[in-house]
């Protein structure tokens, strides 16, 4: 029997909508069991061994992360716990992508956080065995016997109405301002199924006010990309280019391209700040954690 293995291609961390947006519509997660977690402030960094047993990283939106990030993780205390992790579940007959945010040292993307030094904190591992995603009790395990850090739990659902889901909601909001955190996660996990969503703090909660419609006027006004999706895009071209981040006209058409992405995933026009203007913060933010 041919071992299991990752087919990075394949296995693509899903992009996170708020619970409003969620489809067919978000009574999918009524009577379901909810695990909400801390939102931290980093790079989606990917971990998985190919068939040779030999470690590869993946970021966001690119299959092989850049070399930097690279770097930056092989300089995190978490590196050799993960890839123990990794060889354990091979000997287990299974094959995982450890999931994590990597933690950049100097200023978080949206400045909400501030790193002492580059870290990996595991927020989920897909396992090819299930399918799918571990749920947080399964991960929980794991790290703890890696002694690897793990996204905090600060709270757990079921409830059978949206205005009940909308108020615990509310309470995991309020815990992520006192933990100085952009937000929180919500997810449910059942075998190969599952439901994902983040909410955060700087994005109006429109399902809480009075709307009106105006049919006749044409033009659509949508609100603006808030500024922590336009640093998170930046941030996605950081971890893709690496060192070559520093190279405006290499990074410039990716940020603009993953900036409209966020745009039509949130259905926003475009950010109030400059785009350059936001790259140009980037680069002085780096340049000063050297």
């Amino acid at each position: 029997m041919e071992p299991l293995t990752i087919d990075p291609s394949k296995v693509k961390y899903p992009d996170l909508d708020r619970i409003s947006n969620l489809k067919p519509n978000p009574h999918i997660l009524l009577g379901k069991d909810i695990v909400f977690t801390e939102k931290r402030d980093g790079s989606n960094f990917g971990v998985y061994l190919d068939v040779e047993g030999e470690w590869h990283a993946r970021s966001r939106n690119m299959d092989i992360a850049s070399e930097q990030f690279h770097n930056y993780f092989k300089l995190t205390p978490q590196f050799e716990g993960v890839i123990e992790l990794l060889k354990d579940a091979t000997e287990w007959g299974d094959a995982y992508m450890i999931f994590g945010e990597l933690l950049i040292k100097g200023k978080s993307p949206t400045k909400i956080e501030f790193h002492d030094d580059h870290s990996f904190v595991v927020f989920d591992i897909w396992s090819a065995k299930v399918g799918g995603f571990l749920n947080y009790t399964k991960v929980y395990q794991e790290c703890y016997h890696n002694h690897l850090p793990i996204v905090e739990l600060w709270g757990t659902c079921r409830v059978n109405t949206l205005e009940a889901l909308l108020k615990f909601r509310d309470e995991m909001l309020l815990k992520s301002i006192e933990m100085n955190r952009e937000g929180s996660v919500g997810k449910y996990v059942n075998g190969s199924e599952f439901i994902y969503f983040k909410e955060k703090n700087d994005i109006p909660k429109y399902e809480k006010v009075p709307r009106s419609e105006d049919p006749d006027n044409e033009r659509v006004i949508l609100p603006s990309l808030p500024d922590s999706e336009l640093t998170g895009a930046i941030e996605k071209v950081y971890a893709d280019l690496g060192e070559n981040f520093f190279d405006i006209k290499l990074a410039m058409p990716m940020v603009a391209k993953y900036v409209v992405i966020e745009q039509e995933k949130h259905n926003c026009s475009p950010p109030q700040k400059k785009l350059i203007v936001a790259y140009r913060e980037r680069i002085e933010e780096l340049r000063k954690n050297k």
